[in-house]
């Protein structure tokens, strides 16, 4: 089976970032940790875009943000994942949106192929720290039966299955973009 990273893909130029008002790290929701809070996650953007709703993943730093139909559509895959609600405010207007869920993905799948993929220190100086990617490949069969995970070697990429872009299709998911094994430079992507 082959293994596709997760994007986002937003009509406008834009991060919705998560803010300083939480008190739970960002980096956290890289790690597979369980959110333990009741309280809602915020994230801010310069303006609510009139489309922000017709979109079923956005463009974010911090966790992903992803509506309910996104939600629901992970739910039936049986991925384990943690969904947490966010309030999304713009820096402009003050205007808020309820609508959409932080997702966390808890599982950490060690799915990168080393000896296949191309990689390079992130900096110089520490030649045992941070890596960047320039070609992946991952391991066939890592996955274990999970449809979506976090890449245990480079936990901001999300890594999916076949199953789950079909579902993505199938549903018409809007706003995500599946990347193929390979460069990173240039990436090649699923056709949706």
């Amino acid at each position: 089976m082959s293994y596709y990273q997760l994007y986002s893909n937003y009509r406008r130029d834009v991060f919705f970032d998560y803010t300083e008002k939480n008190t739970f790290n960002q980096y956290d929701l890289e790690e597979g940790n369980v959110y333990p809070l009741d309280e809602k996650l915020s994230y801010s953007v310069d303006k609510l875009d009139t489309y922000l709703n017709d979109y079923d993943i956005l463009p974010t730093i911090g966790g992903l943000l992803v509506s309910l139909k996104f939600k629901q559509l992970v739910e039936r895959l049986g991925s384990d994942c943690q969904f947490i609600p966010a309030v999304i405010s713009s820096t402009k207007s003050g205007e808020i949106n309820e609508t959409f869920f932080v997702m966390n993905v808890l599982n950490l799948v060690p799915c990168l192929d080393w000896e296949n993929s191309e990689y390079k220190p992130l900096l110089k100086s520490l030649p045992d720290g941070p890596i960047k990617l320039l070609t992946i490949k991952y391991v066939p069969n890592s996955l274990e039966g999970h449809h979506i995970v976090r890449m245990k070697e480079y936990t901001g990429n999300i890594i999916v299955d076949e199953l789950f872009i079909k579902a993505c299709k199938e549903e018409k998911i809007k706003g995500v973009m599946f990347v193929k094994e390979g460069s990173t430079q240039r990436p090649e992507f699923v056709e949706m």
